[in-house]
């Protein structure tokens, strides 16, 4: 999180963009940014949600190099680190899943 924040505050059309945090008991679990992109040949606001395009960027790995994997991919699946830690973000974002279909329910009742 804090190299992309590095990253965003060199590229010149998001050197003026803000941080927001998105804090959890007080600790930061994500920056989302807004602001105006001074490139564009008129302002365009906007917002970049870092763990969004990580959650995406999972999935894209997750297919390419688990589910379908490439030659030279093929031995990181059979690693047990890994492994485990796919079951964990696999867990974690099922867990997350039916909890928010869960309130999802209850305040629909």
């Amino acid at each position: 999180m804090i190299d992309v924040d590095s990253i965003l505050r060199e590229v010149n059309a998001f050197r003026e963009w803000m941080p927001d945090p998105v804090r959890d008991n007080g600790k930061i679990q994500a920056l989302k940014y807004s602001g105006y992109c001074a490139d564009a040949s008129s302002l365009i606001g906007g917002e970049y949600q870092i763990v969004s395009v990580l959650t995406g960027l999972f999935w894209n790995i997750e297919h390419s190099a688990i589910y379908k994997p490439s030659p030279q991919l093929k031995g990181v699946v059979r690693s047990l680190t890994m492994q485990e830690r796919t079951k964990d973000v696999l867990e974690a974002l099922s867990a997350f899943e039916e909890e928010f279909e869960r309130l999802v329910r209850e305040r629909s009742s």
